[in-house]
């Protein structure tokens, strides 16, 4: 899955993209080492990927965009699910944040997790991780979920702010 174009770039758009190049290129490493921990997370090896898979990635990915109302970032995440034969409805379920995910499986209690640590990371307790546990979540599962809302989390301050930046509303 690695990318010949810059994901911050795409998901920007090009004109926001082309006015915020000046100010990106003054830390080009930065770029490519943001575009190099996007790969390494969305295109896991295989032991990673089973520990916790990509289409699972993508929808935690689409929820955490979809609780700031994103589009561009959960569109993108969308999109890369959709390729990884995620279904509609499962799509349109991550991206409804005002739906709770209530179901009992690995899924659900990562999508509950995902929900905690981005509405309210002060409330999280070691309880936490222990129901992740619980739900078959092995513990490299469990750092893999941590990295793809951690980052994901990221990727939408930088879009924000350099949509900002680039004047777009």
């Amino acid at each position: 899955m690695q990318h010949d174009i810059d994901v911050i770039d795409a998901m920007l758009g090009l004109e926001v993209a082309a006015a915020v190049a000046p100010l990106r290129n003054q830390k080009p490493d930065n770029a490519t080492q943001l575009q190099r921990y996007y790969d390494a997370l969305f295109d896991p090896t295989n032991a990673s990927a089973a520990a916790f898979s990509r289409a699972n990635r993508f929808l935690v990915a689409v929820r955490v965009a979809s609780h700031t109302r994103s589009a561009a970032v959960a569109d993108w995440y969308a999109g890369l699910a959709r390729a990884e034969g995620v279904e509609e409805d499962q799509l349109e379920r991550a991206a409804n944040v005002d739906r709770a995910w209530t179901d009992e499986t690995a899924l659900g209690a990562a999508m509950r997790h995902a929900d905690l640590v981005t509405r309210a990371p002060d409330q999280t307790s070691a309880g936490d991780l222990d129901a992740l546990k619980e739900a078959g979540i092995s513990p490299a599962g469990v750092l893999s979920l941590a990295q793809t809302i951690a980052f994901v989390s990221y990727q939408l301050r930088l879009v924000a702010g350099l949509r900002a930046l680039g004047g777009a509303s």
